[in-house]
């Protein structure tokens, strides 16, 4: 089996069919399977997943209760036989040659992780390519990593497995950044292509669309925890990874903070997500910038934002 393709699904089926369609409509000759994990839908999707189940011998359908993401996608790695692994959501596509392309790449250049390039979809219309990516393979792999959602790499499976690398559950926001970095410390080479693979739906229903404001930042602050953590086993080997995840994981609580301050969040709500933050962060290393200090500065650049849309 050279292919794997895990998809978690929950409430996807105004999607769902799409989204299959474009895998099975592949031109690629050799064996690949998809792993469709029903995340205790309670729409249609379920039945949707089997109904493909029956016409299509490489299609595994897995269920369970609702776990959320990670969970979803670490059941799929415990059953994966694929030499590669792909990630692709329910709403979302891959691009006709999609396969083709991130298998040859791979084959070509002997790296451990591939990097293909994507498109935003809405209304049936595709836009530019979102990322920049040179077609060149680079050593030092977590240093290279340009993009931090799953869609668009191509892993290989033993690095996984033979790592015991799984996805943090519970997690709803940076859980890709988190497992990508883990993935990273054990692979040598990242070959990138320019070339599109995958189509990325503007989906206001999806989890990056919430209003949740408070939700957001505990998890983005959950997010930059792990990260230190990675972090952390690269303080006495190698201090500029060691840095350079440090300063990601600032990024990913000035994140979770802006999203929240976003959504016109209450005093109550601010109050809640500090107390979690100086619970969970306050006295690490990577925390040279308080809680205040990225609400101030998040706060202002908000407002000046949104003095600009005005003025257009």
């Amino acid at each position: 089996m050279k292919i794997s393709i895990i998809i978690p699904v929950y409430n996807a089926s105004h999607y769902l069919r799409e989204c299959l369609d474009s895998i099975l409509s592949q031109d690629y000759a050799d064996p690949y399977e998809i792993i469709l994990v029903n995340d205790g839908s309670t729409d249609d999707s379920l039945q949707i997943c089997q109904d493909y189940e029956k016409k299509y011998s490489c299609i595994i359908v897995l269920t369970g209760k609702n776990g959320g993401v990670s969970a979803a996608r670490n059941k799929a790695l415990d059953v994966v036989r694929g030499e590669w692994l792909a990630f692709v959501d329910a709403d979302d596509k891959m691009l006709p040659e999609a396969l083709q392309t991130l298998y040859q790449r791979a084959q070509m250049t002997g790296a451990d992780i591939v990097l293909a390039n994507a498109v935003k979809w809405q209304d049936g219309k595709y836009s530019k390519p979102i990322l920049s990516l040179p077609n060149e393979t680079l050593p030092n792999v977590i240093l290279r990593i340009k993009h931090f959602a799953l869609w668009g790499y191509f892993v290989r499976r033993d690095f996984i497995q033979d790592n015991g690398i799984r996805f943090v559950e519970g997690l709803a926001y940076s859980e890709d950044r988190i497992f990508i970095y883990r993935l990273a410390r054990y692979c040598r080479t990242i070959a990138y292509t320019s070339k599109s693979v995958y189509a990325y739906r503007i989906n206001p229903a999806s989890a990056c669309h919430s209003k949740n404001g408070l939700r957001k930042a505990k998890h983005h602050f959950m997010a930059a925890f792990h990260l230190m953590q990675v972090a952390n086993g690269y303080k006495q080997e190698n201090k500029m990874i060691f840095n350079h995840l440090c300063k990601e994981a600032q990024h990913v609580m000035d994140l979770g903070i802006y999203q929240m301050l976003e959504q016109n969040v209450s005093w109550s709500d601010l109050k809640e997500a500090k107390a979690f933050f100086d619970k969970l962060l306050s006295g690490k290393q990577v925390c040279a910038c308080k809680f205040r200090t990225y609400a101030i500065k998040d706060y202002l650049t908000i407002q000046r934002r949104k003095i600009i849309k005005f003025k257009k």
